[in-house]
């Protein structure tokens, strides 16, 4: 995982995009349910970031995702998904987390590539300045320890 990192870290310092489809590809070929992990890593820490009544809104939607994802249907994902998607005046962060949902919806039906791209999708929204390094950094690292953890389970 760390070479991925370290590879992720010239694509950015190169400006290219999908930074973050290496590492949640790496992710997801150990299990599916790492990558949406990341994901859903990665909007607490955004919403760690910044103050918004949005994400206040949205918090049950993420906290759902953390205890439910596995007893929910496809249908019932993206169900939530398209609730959230729906809700009056979107910010990045409201699509990020609708996104979430059909990427977990699209995992559960074995629809891998859709499930990925949305979970890069989810991701992306989150950082809307690849330059601020701090919390990429924090995502970086946050992919690392969930790939280490699972490591050391498995």
């Amino acid at each position: 995982m760390k070479e991925v990192i370290e590879n992720v870290k010239q694509t950015i310092a190169q400006k290219q995009i999908l930074w973050v489809y290496p590492i949640a590809l790496k992710l997801q070929k150990y299990h599916y349910s790492l990558a949406i992990q990341w994901a859903i890593e990665c909007i607490q820490i955004y919403s760690s970031e910044i103050e918004s009544d949005k994400l206040s809104q949205l918090n049950k939607y993420i906290q759902q995702a953390l205890s439910e994802q596995n007893f929910l249907t496809p249908l019932q994902c993206n169900e939530i998904g398209r609730e959230i998607w729906y809700l009056p005046e979107r910010e990045d962060v409201q699509t990020a987390i609708a996104r979430l949902w059909w990427s977990i919806a699209a995992f559960k039906v074995g629809e891998e590539h859709v499930g990925i791209m949305e979970a890069i999708s989810t991701v992306e929204l989150v950082l809307p300045d690849i330059s601020d390094h701090r919390l990429l950094d924090r995502y970086l690292e946050a992919a690392v320890i969930i790939f280490e953890e699972y490591e050391s389970q498995n």
